[in-house]
């Protein structure tokens, strides 16, 4: 029994050994786990941090190029746009161009044949600017005489400016484009508002 005794204490020495070692050395491959776990989620939240600073890179990147395209977009509008307003004005331009052939004939018919007109002329000294209802019959007299197709609006434009100018050179008039006394005068008579 000797012999029992002493293979059951060697086994019991040896479990207890066991239990003795074995949770230590779960417990350190635990605390070695926990580490290596903790050092991973470090670097994910390292990479993580570095991800979210690229994608607000990206984001102002892409914001930029939102604007920049805005900008182009707008800058096409605006061209189109002054396309648009060149071509209208050079086909106004046009169509206020006294023509050559019919003007300087007509204009110089109405000289010969002009009467005076009946009543007193205003003072010389006296310029007052002219009312929007004879600037609207100024207008609508330069029309019918052919020199431009005129909004009868009683605004002196541009292109009323350059009609006035058109008419009074083919009177032998001073060219002002202003609508003066002298012009009124020329655009009144009979014979003058009586041409095509």
């Amino acid at each position: 029994m000797n012999r029992l005794t002493i293979a059951l204490a060697l086994v019991g020495w040896a479990l207890y050994g066991f239990s003795f070692l074995g949770p230590r050395s779960s417990e350190a491959g635990a605390q070695a786990e926990i580490t290596r776990l903790s050092q991973a989620a470090e670097t994910a939240s390292a990479d993580r941090d570095a991800l979210a600073v690229e994608l607000e890179r990206f984001k102002e990147r892409h914001q930029d190029l939102q604007n920049i395209q805005k900008q182009i977009a707008a800058a096409t509008q605006e061209l189109k746009h002054l396309e648009y307003l060149r071509a209208r004005v050079s086909g106004e331009i046009d169509t206020l161009r006294p023509q050559p052939s019919g003007g300087s004939a007509q204009a110089a018919a109405p000289e010969e044949t002009v009467s005076p007109q009946v009543g007193p002329a205003p003072p010389a000294e006296v310029s007052l600017p002219p009312s929007k209802e004879e600037v609207r019959r100024a207008q609508q007299t330069l029309t019918i005489l052919g020199y431009g197709p005129l909004k009868a609006d009683g605004v002196s434009g541009p292109g009323t400016r350059r009609s006035i100018e058109a008419f009074q050179q083919g009177q032998g008039l001073p060219v002002t484009g202003q609508l003066d006394a002298d012009t009124v005068r020329a655009l009144r008579t009979p014979r003058t508002a009586a041409q095509p």
